[in-house]
């Protein structure tokens, strides 16, 4: 039985990091590419009002499975598991809003 050395990235707080910044990122470049014209606070009011926000973010969550595929591909485990705690964090959310 070998012993395999665990790499500094391997960790749980590294994946959840990762997993909840990337769609984070990613809504505000979909912010900044698409609706730069009006003011952030206008744009999150408009999309809740519109019923858009909590599909927005949904799909912002997507990136978030090439992190995992990345990290379960270099056998980074418990990074993997930090971003597939962080993807159902993000859908519990979205579950919790949709049904208030």
């Amino acid at each position: 039985m070998t012993l395999r050395k665990r790499n500094r990235y391997d960790r749980m707080l590294i994946g959840w990091l990762i997993g909840t910044m990337v769609p984070i990122v990613i809504f505000l470049i979909t912010y900044q590419v698409k609706y730069s014209e009006m003011e952030f606070l206008v744009f999150l009011k408009s999309m809740w009002q519109m019923k858009i926000f909590l599909k927005l973010l949904s799909l912002c969550v997507f990136p978030n499975l090439g992190f995992f595929f990345l990290f379960y591909r270099n056998k980074y485990d418990m990074a993997a598991r930090g971003v597939i705690m962080a993807t159902f964090i993000y859908a519990f959310v979205v579950l919790f809003a949709k049904l208030i």
